[in-house]
Order: C-alpha cells, then structure tokens, then sequence
C-alpha cells in the first residue's frame, strides 16, 4: 500500500540529512541579518495527477508496477516519474525545498518557468523545522495556465527559483535549477478500474486509446458530445463482427489484430469489452457499464440483464430438447421456422450514462438506443430451436415472437446529443 504523501516527503527529508548537497543548491549572504540563504530542491510531486500510471508491460495484454506518488527527488535526478492528467486542468504539485537552519516562520515563494504554458507554476510555504537538522519548506504550486483540451502526451522542462524572506524582511532569490523531462499523458477524466491488470494505465495502452480515439473523432461530427464520441467509437468497431471468435476482457486489446485475420472481427461481448477498455483508460466522462440482455418467453419484449442459462430456456418435444434463442440476420429465414443458425444467448452492449440519461450500444452494430429494451429489435426473432446432428446446426423450430420481419431492419438510431 503506497505510504501517505506526508510521510513519503519526510522520509525523503530524513534520508537525505547526511547526503551531499550539490544538486540544485544555491547561497547568497543577507548582510543586514548576516544569515548566509541555502536552498536545494529536493522533491517534486504531482498532486492533481492520477497517481495510477504503470510501467509498461511485455505487450498491450501486461502491465508493471505503479510509478511511485513522489515523480522526482535529488537522490535520482535523472530519473523522472510520467504522470496522468485529466485534460483542460490546472496542475497543482508539492515542491520540497531543504534550507539551512533558518528561522520558523521564514517564507519561502517559488516559482516555476516552463515551455508548457501549464507548468508555469507559483506558491508559497513557511520554513518548518524538524529539530536538529536543516529546516524544510514544503510549498504547495498551482499552474498559471491549463493543460490542453485534447488527449495527447505533452513534455515539460521546468526552471525553479525560490524568494526566502526572513522574519527581518529581507529577501534573497535563489535558483533552485531545473527538473525536465516531465512527460504527462493527457485524458477525458480519471481512468477507471486501474487495480485490474486489463485496465491498468500505460504509456503503451494510452497510446493505442489516443489512436483508436483519433479515428472515433474521424466518424464522429464536428465538435461531437461525449454521447456521440461513444457512438462512434463502438460503430468503427462494430464493423468487424464475427460471432465465432471471442475475446474475453483480459485478451481484448488483442482485438485489432483479429480485424486483420482471413476471417476478421470478433463477437459483440469481445468488441464491448474491447471498447470499455478504451473508455476506461481514457476516464471518459460519464458512467459506463457492460450489460448481456436478453429475453424470455414470457415476455419477449422486455430486455433482462444477465445471461441465458435458467432451466427455463431449455424445453422437451417428443425426443428433441429445444433451446431458446434471439435470431439474428445469419439465419437463413431470417428468423422464421426451419432456417439454420444466427443463434444468439444474448446481445452485450455498452450502457454508457451522460447527464442523467443511459444509452446502449450494442455490440458488433452501430446501432444506438435510449430504451434497453430497443436493443432486442436488432433480432430477428425470439425463438425455440433445436440441434441437428447431422448438419451441426440449429434450427428454429418455433417462433416466440418477431422483432424484425424480413423486409424490415433495426429501428432507427434514437437521437444523439
């Protein structure tokens, strides 16, 4: 469990009372006090990123270890932690500056130049005393200006100076040096999910979001609401519907490579888990939820949330069993009795909540509804079928109830925001 962000500093404080000083140190004399001014910058962290960022791992598939809260301290100074952020914010960070014994009280305001209009930073602290050593000042940054409102990776070199006041008033301007090489990866909101090995956050992973989001863009219209950027998103995908191959969620960033296969796509529940990694890597706005609907006998018209496996979907005829299906356009009736195969247990969708509203999009479609209970027309039939061994197919048997009647399709998306 990763220490508290108080105890981190101070033990890089307590640490470092008998290392060497040299890195990023200053002194000047204040004549009035005759108090001689040292300062070094010891630690930087980012206290508004996610602290969720992981090493990457052996492929799109694996993850490494979490980088540490602290991204920066004088005992690896090359050495620089990247970050994540949620677009279009400022950026708030911890600055902790080791000064020599100084009166309590002391203040100490720093500032940060850089090329990243969003780490230019300012803020102000006291000096503390930790008794017996050097004294410390742990002072709170804000950026003047905000990061990008786009996903992307920035890179940022920042310049620190510092300006102590003693108690006397005098003042003294030290330059504190340089941290560079902060690399921050940008997002619609905090990632989800990021314990979970196939939703752990990498530079890797996010790269490959930004790509497959890029392209969203593309299908998507000008300036398009988060809803839209969903539909979009889950459509360019669905292209590559196959039902006979599967991607559970730990295998799913794979789903690209299947697009290249001589039988390319993968089923609706591979191409939502697929997309809900996306999403969540990304933070997107808003509530997301992976849902499997289907529908029973007894009322045909009404989406359930699980999955197929009740006694109820099973029934004896003669020396047949016969198994409930939803029918979908792969029958070769479309649906009606005697066609062979289309056969589905259920439809995975997206649920995917905005604003107070939920919409679904199902798998393998670039269908689009505001009624769960809509995603059951992109079937043909809810219907009994049975097993033949011979053809090693089913065939519908008997028809429960018809969505989409031959000559007829889905229903029209509902409207987008």
């Amino acid at each position: 469990m990763p220490q508290p962000l108080g105890c981190l500093f101070a033990s890089l404080f307590l640490s470092s009372i008998c290392l060497p000083t040299a890195v990023h140190s200053a002194s000047s004399v204040d004549r009035q006090a005759h108090v001689e001014v040292q300062a070094k910058l010891r630690a930087l962290e980012f206290t508004s990123d996610h602290n969720v960022l992981r090493r990457d791992g052996a492929d799109l598939l694996t993850c490494g270890d979490r980088f540490p809260d602290v991204e920066w301290n004088s005992k690896s100074p090359e050495s620089m932690a990247p970050i994540t952020h949620t677009q279009a914010r400022h950026v708030e960070a911890r600055v902790l500056i080791f000064l020599n014994k100084l009166p309590a009280g002391t203040r100490v305001s720093v500032v940060g130049e850089s090329n990243q209009e969003a780490f230019n930073f300012e803020g102000e602290g006291q000096v503390r005393d930790w008794g017996g050593g050097p004294s410390s000042a742990m002072v709170e940054v804000t950026s003047k200006g905000l990061l990008p409102g786009r996903m992307e990776r920035i890179e940022a070199g920042i310049q620190w100076m510092a300006t102590v006041t003693l108690p006397s008033g005098m003042t003294q301007v030290i330059d504190l040096g340089r941290t560079d090489r902060i690399v921050c990866y940008l997002t619609r909101g905090t990632p989800r999910k990021t314990e979970e090995v196939p939703s752990g956050v990498t530079a890797s992973r996010l790269a490959h979001a930004y790509q497959r989001l890029a392209t969203a863009f593309e299908w998507a219209p000008a300036n398009p609401s988060p809803v839209a950027l969903v539909h979009a998103l889950t459509s360019f995908c669905g292209q590559w519907y196959n039902p006979k191959v599967h991607l559970d969620r730990a295998e799913a960033w794979n789903l690209p490579a299947n697009w290249r296969s001589r039988k390319p796509g993968a089923s609706c529940i591979s191409i939502c888990n697929y997309c809900g990694l996306i999403l969540d890597q990304v933070g997107m706005e808003g509530e997301i939820r992976q849902l499997e609907l289907f529908a029973t006998a007894e009322s045909p018209q009404v989406a359930q949330e699980g999955g197929v496996w009740s006694d109820n979907y099973f029934k004896d005829v003669g020396r047949d069993r016969w198994e409930l299906f939803l029918v979908d356009d792969r029958n070769t009736r479309l649906g009606r009795v005697g066609g062979w195969g289309g056969m589905n247990h259920y439809e995975a969708c997206i649920a995917y909540t905005w604003q107070g509203k939920t919409y679904y999009f199902p798998g393998g479609t670039n269908r689009v509804y505001d009624d769960k209970n809509m995603v059951l027309w992109i079937f043909r039939t809810l219907a009994w079928a049975r097993w033949d061994f011979r053809t090693q197919e089913w065939q519908v048997m008997e028809v429960v109830y018809t969505y989409a009647a031959p000559g007829r399709g889905a229903p029209p998306n509902c409207p987008i925001p």
